[in-house]
């Protein structure tokens, strides 16, 4: 019995919180309120990661290195509709606090990415572009426009 207490111990000791119970990926329902659209999604470094139209899932790791978050920047477009862009961040993880009692896991957790986490969903609203206006849409000015005669 003393042996597999022991046992637990050093496993406990060697294994981070959040990367025994959470996520270093986090799988991102992407949609916008305008039915379908295209999206983008860049990382940090503005290189391009994903590509897709809504709605989808697109899971996205939450670290970007030792100690790192990820970000990401996601780009909507459709036709009729104005282009957005939106910032998705990581987020310290509530699972990772639980290291408190584990000096290790506060390492193995910053090196997996599980110390950080991303919102499960984005879901956005595109506003529709501006009908041009047509030039015979237009008013009539209100005063008479004098035209310049030559000579007169």
């Amino acid at each position: 019995m003393n042996r597999l207490i022991g046992v637990l111990m050093v496993a406990a000791m060697l294994s981070g919180c959040a990367s025994l119970v959470s996520n270093s990926a986090w799988p991102v329902f992407i949609d916008n309120n305008s039915g379908p659209a295209e999206f983008v999604i860049k990382n940090s470094q503005d290189v391009e990661i994903a590509r897709g139209k809504t709605p989808q899932i697109i899971i996205l790791p939450s670290g970007a290195g030792y100690f790192t978050s990820a970000d990401y920047s996601v780009h909507f477009s459709k036709t009729g509709y104005q282009s957005q862009g939106y910032r998705l961040a990581s987020y310290l993880n509530g699972w990772y606090l639980g290291n408190v009692s584990n000096f290790l896991g506060f390492f193995i957790d910053s090196a997996t990415g599980a110390m950080w986490r991303l919102d499960e969903e984005l879901i956005v609203t595109l506003p529709p572009r501006p009908a041009l206006m047509s030039p015979t849409l237009l008013p009539a000015p209100a005063m008479p426009v004098p035209i310049y005669k030559p000579g007169l």
